[in-house]
């Protein structure tokens, strides 16, 4: 008989995400269970004060909006809970970046989560995004090593695309530099520089170059699932 291939459910999704949250940090199932109990808490309050006033429809309305708030601020809290957690596990991994680059580009964000150029034998690596802000690239591993790599790709960008903001972010070693959770924040916070054609002529134009190189052993972005928000 053929084994089934179906997607596992929605619920079994939830609960796989939950036991690998608490599995990688035990003090993420006292928030997630004190987030949740509170709403319950303060559900509770207001209902048995409807019911005593003897607002009988509006109480029963209230634990229908108590049991839909205790869902939604579970999702959430899960959701950040475990974006965090996957975040921590991948610090200082090869090939983190680009699982955290993989979550940004949608919408205006362009690229590839594998890196436009890697050093073989530190494994430093440097990525390239387009976007509202401009061109984004991304030092991971070594600081010096992974600042030599963005320096000769500013270079490049200087000759092919003239004109565009270009900035430099790094996730490595250094004290000075990000943490893993703190990339997709800081490249949100970038000032904006492109519109939405100008990103889409400009990547196009970064595209034409081509990106051959393998990802880096280590964290491979295409089989890693963060938790979108």
């Amino acid at each position: 008989m053929a084994k089934s291939n179906a997607e596992p459910s929605q619920l079994s999704q939830i609960i796989l995400v939950l036991k690998r949250t608490i599995e990688l940090d035990r003090n993420n199932l006292w928030i997630i269970l004190g987030s949740v109990l509170a709403v319950l808490g303060t559900g509770t309050g207001f209902t048995i004060a409807l019911f005593n006033a003897g607002n009988w429809i509006t109480g029963i309305l209230m634990i229908v909006l108590t049991l839909i708030s205790m869902f939604i601020v579970f999702s959430l809290v899960l959701s950040r809970r475990a974006e965090k957690a996957a975040y921590g596990s991948w610090e200082g991994q090869l090939g983190a970046v680009g699982a955290v680059l993989q979550t940004i580009l949608r919408r205006n964000w362009r690229g590839s989560e594998q890196p436009i150029a890697v050093n073989p034998r530190s494994k430093d690596a440097v990525y390239r995004i387009v976007g509202p802000a401009g061109i984004v690239l991304v030092g991971e591993g070594h600081q010096t090593g992974s600042q030599v790599l963005v320096d000769a790709e500013r270079k490049k960008l200087g000759k092919i695309a003239p004109g565009v903001p270009v900035h430099t972010l790094y996730v490595t070693e250094s004290n000075h530099a990000l943490k893993l959770g703190e990339l997709r924040k800081a490249v949100n916070k970038l000032p904006k520089g492109l519109k939405r054609t100008e990103i889409r002529v400009v990547a196009a134009r970064l595209a034409a170059l081509g990106i051959n190189l393998p990802i880096p052993k280590g964290i491979d972005p295409r089989r890693a699932r963060p938790v979108r928000k």
